[in-house]
């Protein structure tokens, strides 16, 4: 009867206990089994097997209490740990807000320091680029006072402020660069339009040639037809005399126009070694230029690179510290247990669970 009766009155707080004891469930369960096997109702009688009929219908009622019991306790918990994410995400969130508003001054503050660095530094590039040897390359020399002017012209202004020096300096070299290359293309201007002068005399002077040539040869003709029947050996003498004259004129012409030439070519030769070395002395600046450059802009990376890590380190230092304050917080844990799990998550050795940074 004792069996019966715990069955029938089993209550919820007793349930409840139950799961919130260790093995507690399993201590009810044996002990109700217990209390159950104990009857040994007769299966051969008919109230015997109603009897046996009435437990079994008991023990499924006291599974039932059980189940819906544990299903409760399932939900309530649930219920909580959805209060307590969904305050931790809110808070999560807030604690994020407040650093980018803390930050933000200072980002603002990194990006205009960015942006004035860039526009003095592309305003020092320009003087390298107007300079450069491919700037003039195939320009006149009024092409390139016209660049000297615009260079000149440039004021350097204390709006560049620490860059100021740097810029004067940059405006000075390529003044320097472009006031030699506008030397070296007057040179070249001037050696051109010498050559032209000599080949307008030379033209000028075998046209004189030719005329003179055909004067003689016409006065010659005229002589030889008024005395061609009396003087006919004279002419002879006299004809084989103007050929030979006019064999020695040819070969006399030929030997200057030869001597010319080769003193052109000689003098080519000259202009396109000193224009070889130029051109020499022209690519070793451009190179140092940069060479120069590149180290800068090397070393600007090096400092930049080396700041943005600095910076990632000292947030990621803050976003751990916060975190080891918040999980000390927590009951039951204290510094050195919450550094070690906070340590455990850095790793990633807890899965599904990371720190954000």
């Amino acid at each position: 009867m004792n069996a019966k009766f715990e069955i029938q009155e089993l209550q919820q707080n007793v349930i409840v206990q139950a799961f919130s004891t260790t093995n507690g469930t399993d201590i009810l369960f044996d002990r109700i089994a217990e209390q159950v096997r104990s009857v040994v109702p007769d299966a051969t009688t008919r109230k015997g097997r109603e009897e046996i009929g009435s437990l079994a219908a008991k023990i499924s009622k006291s599974k039932v209490l059980i189940e819906k019991c544990g299903k409760d306790l399932v939900a309530e918990q649930k219920a909580q740990i959805k209060l307590i994410d969904d305050d931790r995400i809110r808070t999560v969130k807030k604690f994020d807000d407040l650093r980018n508003e803390i930050l933000a001054p200072r980002d603002a503050w990194e990006q205009a320091e960015k942006d004035r660095v860039e526009s003095h530094s592309a305003f020092i590039v320009s003087f390298a680029v107007m300079s450069a040897p491919q700037a003039c390359e195939n320009r006149d020399s009024t092409f390139i006072k016209g660049m000297i002017s615009e260079i000149e012209n440039t004021e350097i202004t204390d709006a560049l402020e620490e860059y100021k020096e740097q810029a004067k300096l940059a405006k000075f070299e390529a003044l320097e660069a472009l006031r030699t290359a506008l030397a070296t293309r007057e040179k070249y201007e001037s050696e051109q339009a010498e050559l032209e002068r000599l080949r307008q005399a030379e033209q000028i002077r075998l046209q004189q040639e030719r005329d003179a040539q055909i004067a003689r040869e016409a006065t010659e003709k005229a002589q030889r037809e008024a005395e061609e029947k009396a003087r006919f050996e004279a002419e002879r003498v006299q004809r084989e005399k103007a050929e030979s004259e006019q064999r020695e004129a040819r070969l006399k012409a030929e030997k200057e126009a030869a001597e010319l030439r080769e003193q052109a070519l000689k003098q080519k030769a000259i202009d396109d070694a000193k224009q070889a070395e130029i051109a020499k002395q022209h690519a070793i600046e451009s190179e140092r230029k940069r060479i120069e450059v590149e180290q800068i802009a090397k070393a600007q990376a090096e400092i930049d690179a080396n700041a943005a890590r600095e910076a990632d380190e000292n947030h990621r230092k803050k976003i751990c510290q916060k975190a080891l304050a918040d999980l000390t917080l927590l009951p039951g844990i204290n510094h050195d247990l919450a550094k070690i799990v906070l340590e455990a998550i850095y790793r990633n050795k807890v899965a599904s669970v990371s720190i954000k940074f």
